[in-house]
């Protein structure tokens, strides 16, 4: 008997030790994830050396999108535009704010690669609340779809905030301060645990820059003493007095990154020559080229990747946000739709014919201005939770998309039947470049030759009539860091 109990101690000793070894490997790799040696200004590079190279003759330009949720589109980020204009008077911003109030990262996620694809922007401004792995996926569409630098923030604070937990194996059978759980600690509330853990972690990861907005909003709270709830307008948002602390801080870091920018770049934009002769052939990588030009071009340049034509080319195409709800207005009825090899320019309605009180079923019937009736489609409940594909099949939407269920139960009011939704398909490899004023009486035209494309080795082909040769700047192709998912 004696033998027996002996045996057994032994063997809950030995797990006890490989239990708590186990306990110890996964903090040390845990806590190892969040340390990160790269600086901010090695992960904006390129947007620093925009920012720091141009000059009163020959500004940059500086194409930045804000992305998110209700916290992006409070205002703040208008203050901050605001600063740059005085700040940097040798760089022309050309800022979007795309962001959508109440979309968690979950909603956001199926919305994120058709908004970067629509602007394509150099330097992406994020924040959002939700799943940690909604939020990671946003950030590897970012680093697949695009050659942007991005900078994301931590929250801001709407409580007296906790002193930041070391999350892992702990010694103590007492919390440590800010800490929940005993001899495994972690994060009380998970608005920390995103901002004190789960980003930096996407930050070393993915190679992002982290503004700690929440950091800085205790520190300020600590020192001042101030209710947090002074700062806000509701349960979350900023009032005036939290929009200008909000930006105060952002503008903090990010001038104090372009004042220590050491002079490093990156490689994932590359400028071309201009084209020496009328047809020239160039090779690249990445997934876009754009022909930048001091003039519109007199007429289209005759352009094929790889031996397709722009016409041919899938992410030449690109759907438009989708309308939106009765309530909330700005919450598109569809996150995405999916193209398959469809290049056709139309406007497109999906009129919803019947919906269940409890928005969970409904049916609805596809037009296209030019494909004509395409087919109708059925959301519901298992069975009928099925994608619609168009007559022609070159139209896709997965139910999970619609934000009829998730808008109902945000806000209570459904939407009822008939009820349409429209879109459009756009072309935008054609002749409408973007235009850019670069100074009184200077503008930039930006033409994109292709787009959308594998991100890998290509050839391009391109034949310039004579008279376009000398407005020609330069050729621009963009690599993205990440193969896309």
């Amino acid at each position: 008997m004696k033998i027996r109990l002996g045996k057994a101690l032994i063997g809950t000793a030995a797990l006890a030790v490989i239990t708590l070894g186990a306990a110890w490997i996964a903090t040390v790799i845990q806590r190892r994830g969040e340390i990160d040696t790269a600086s901010g200004e090695q992960k904006l590079a390129r947007t620093l050396s925009i920012l720091r190279t141009g000059t009163p003759t020959h500004p940059n330009v500086l194409k930045v999108l804000f992305y998110g949720q209700s916290i992006m589109k409070s205002g703040w980020d208008k203050e901050v535009v605001k600063h740059w204009h005085q700040t940097y008077p040798n760089t022309v911003f050309v800022v979007k704010n795309l962001a959508i109030g109440g979309f968690a990262a979950q909603l956001l996620e199926g919305a994120t690669k058709r908004d970067i694809a629509s602007f394509y922007p150099d330097l992406i401004v994020f924040h959002v609340y939700g799943d940690h792995r909604a939020y990671e996926q946003i950030v590897r569409d970012f680093r697949s779809q695009t050659a942007a630098d991005i900078l994301v923030q931590t929250d801001h604070a709407v409580e007296a905030l906790n002193p930041p937990c070391s999350d892992g194996l702990s010694w103590s059978l007492k919390p440590p301060p800010g800490c929940k759980g005993i001899l495994w600690s972690r994060e009380i509330v998970w608005s920390d645990e995103m901002s004190y853990h789960k980003i930096p972690a996407f930050a070393k990861k993915y190679g992002l820059a982290v503004e700690p907005q929440r950091t800085w909003w205790r520190e300020y709270l600590l020192q001042t003493q101030d209710d947090p709830r002074s700062l806000l307008s509701d349960d979350v948002h900023p009032n005036d007095k939290g929009r200008a602390l909000m930006a105060t801080f952002f503008d903090r870091y990010f001038d104090n990154l372009v004042q220590h920018w050491n002079g490093e770049t990156e490689h994932l934009a590359t400028s071309h020559p201009p084209p020496a002769s009328q047809t020239q052939q160039i090779s690249f990588s990445g997934n876009r080229i754009e022909l930048i030009s001091a003039k519109p071009l007199t007429s289209p340049p005759s352009v094929t990747v790889d031996g397709r034509a722009s016409k041919d080319i899938d992410g030449c195409y690109l759907p438009s946000r989708a309308s939106g709800l009765a309530n909330p207005r700005d919450w598109p009825a569809l996150r995405q739709i999916v193209l398959v090899h469809d290049h056709t320019q139309e406007d497109w309605t999906a009129t919803v014919t019947e919906i269940s009180p409890d928005q969970e079923s409904f049916s609805f019937r596809v037009l296209g201005s030019v494909s004509g009736d395409q087919g109708t489609g059925e959301v519901g409940k298992g069975f009928f939770a099925r994608p619609f594909v168009s007559r022609s099949g070159q139209l896709r939407i997965e139910p999970k998309y619609w934000t009829f269920l998730q808008s109902f139960q945000t806000f209570r009011v459904p939407t009822k039947a008939p009820f349409e939704v429209h879109w459009s398909v756009d072309y935008l490899c054609g002749n409408q470049p973007e235009v850019i004023e670069i100074q009184r009486g200077i503008t930039q035209y930006r033409y994109t030759l292709a787009t959308g494309l594998p991100n890998a080795a290509h050839a391009l082909s391109i034949d310039l009539a004579a008279a376009d040769m000398a407005s020609v700047i330069e050729l621009r192709s963009y690599q993205p860091p990440l193969a896309s998912n």
